[in-house]
């Protein structure tokens, strides 16, 4: 079959064996449609040290994509066969990973999220990595206690599941984006309490915001740029989660006083939380997710789709509204 393999940082088409009967816990899954991530291009590049996340045989690239189940090995839970399905590579590890970027991926039944029957590949062709971070950092910050998240990059793919994920689960959000524009795409998608950094009240409007719904998670996919504009308008006792740095590599620079209002910055991903660590809350995830999936913050926003063989041009497509380039394995 067709794939994509990576050979000394580089990701080329390659002929390799198509798994024919599924190892225990796995499933053969047709891969009809994968999104390529940033996370994607920063394995190739050789970003990510050995190890740190589940590879592939073959060393086939890709994480992510959407496709229909043509096989269940043993141990896998009924109701898998035959239904299309939404997948994320690095969420368990296993020695009998294929895929993603291929016509037939071999994953282990706790990768994916099942899809409706009559869903449209495409639009789940880089879902679930979006998707789980949030419904984990939700997990991850009620049992810390917090009652309300800030989202810094609430207009990204992250940042528009992540509002989905609230209200879903009615948990106040605020979201920051930078223009009116931004703020009225999200109010589309049922948000209510937006600031745009565009906004010449903008820090005052926050700080209001902040306080009434006692926002104290502050969910970071921007980096310096933001925080340092709104670290000292938290809440007391708010712990900031960096996530990503998508304004660059603007340092942050705070006061040592913010610390003394029980400010905490830490990392956050989402391979080191329970929800993913532990199979059983694992199984829910996907399960719980596989039931709200249809919500539109969920649906991967497509900017040009690719065959295989125009892996090079896929890799080097970008979009100025951040649709991603899809590949479609069997176009």
């Amino acid at each position: 079959m067709k794939a994509i393999s990576l050979t000394n940082n580089d990701a080329k088409l390659t002929e390799v064996s198509k798994p024919e009967k599924a190892e225990p816990g796995h499933l053969i899954i047709k891969m009809e449609a994968c999104g390529i991530n940033h996370g994607d291009k920063a394995f190739i590049s050789g970003a990510f040290p050995p190890g740190s996340i589940p590879v592939s045989l073959y060393n086939l690239c890709g994480v992510s994509g959407a496709g229909t189940v043509v096989d269940v090995g043993q141990d896998v839970p009924e109701g898998y066969l035959g239904k299309k399905v939404t997948i994320y590579r690095s969420l368990k590890y296993s020695e009998t990973i294929i895929g993603a970027w291929c016509q037939y991926a071999q994953l282990h039944y706790l990768h994916c999220a099942i899809l409706p029957d009559d869903a449209k590949m495409e639009d789940y062709a880089g879902s679930l990595v979006n998707i789980i971070t949030p419904y984990a950092f939700l997990k991850q910050i009620t049992e810390e206690g917090h009652k309300g998240i800030i989202s810094t990059a609430a207009s990204s793919a992250t940042g528009i599941a992540m509002l989905g994920i609230c209200l879903a689960y009615n948990f106040p959000i605020i979201s920051i984006v930078r223009t009116e524009k931004d703020k009225k795409e999200l109010e589309e998608l049922g948000a209510k309490n937006i600031v745009a950094q565009s906004d010449t009240d903008f820090k005052l409007h926050l700080k209001e915001m902040a306080q009434k719904l006692g926002t104290t998670a502050i969910f970071d996919g921007v980096g310096g740029e933001i925080l340092n504009k709104i670290v000292d308008l938290l809440p007391f006792n708010s712990t900031i989660y960096c996530y990503g740095y998508l304004g660059g590599q603007t340092p942050l620079t705070i006061h040592t006083s913010v610390l003394m209002r029980g400010m905490t910055i830490k990392g956050f991903g989402n391979f080191r939380t329970k929800t993913v660590q532990n199979t059983q809350s694992l199984e829910k995830a996907l399960k719980d997710l596989s039931e709200i999936i249809t919500m539109p913050h969920f649906k991967t926003k497509i900017g040009k789709t690719f065959k295989l063989e125009q892996i090079n041009e896929a890799l080097q497509f970008s979009s100025e509204d951040g649709g991603k380039a899809v590949l479609l394995p069997f176009d």
